[in-house]
């Protein structure tokens, strides 16, 4: 089955030109997250806090669709309850293991609204867990955290994708 991502858009950097080149985009559900990605990726970035990424609907024009922020982060397998430390240690060889782990962290995280509502953020988590588990991608990364507002239907998104 294909996805709604996958069949009508593209995979882009996030920028201030491709922001300036497209309609207005909105996330009414939590405005500091539009501000981000309508302003203050780029000082992130340039930074080097993180890296912001999208989607565009190119067809029949150009239209935001999601966005997302990435960065490098650490999972601190030493603050874990033993159950939790010993099942992240389990897969990982003895001599391997470790009281940290490198990590990817999804910093910020938008469908924007004229998108809401299409399953489109399952298919952005989908798409940040297959790129980061990819044998080429650039930091050798096996997990995912997310920094994400304390709110339940967020915390509840997130624990429904794993």
């Amino acid at each position: 089955m294909t996805s709604y991502l996958e069949e009508n858009c593209e995979f882009v950097e996030w920028s201030s030109l491709l922001v300036a080149s497209c309609p207005e985009f909105s996330c009414s559900r939590d405005r500091s997250i539009e501000n981000f990605f309508k302003t203050e990726f780029e000082n992130y970035n340039n930074q080097l806090l993180g890296k912001s990424y999208g989607f565009v609907k190119t067809n029949p024009s150009l239209e935001l669709v999601a966005a997302f922020t990435v960065a490098n982060s650490m999972l601190p397998v030493v603050s874990f309850p033993k159950n939790v430390k010993n099942r992240i240690n389990r897969k990982i060889p003895n001599y391997k293991r470790n009281s940290q782990y490198p990590a990817v962290l999804v910093g910020q995280l938008a469908v924007f609204d004229a998108f809401s509502g299409k399953q489109i953020g399952n298919e952005v988590l989908s798409f940040i867990k297959s790129w980061f588990i990819d044998p080429l991608n650039k930091t050798g990364c096996r997990y995912i955290i997310v920094d994400a507002v304390n709110n339940e239907k967020v915390i509840n998104f997130y624990r429904k994708n794993g």
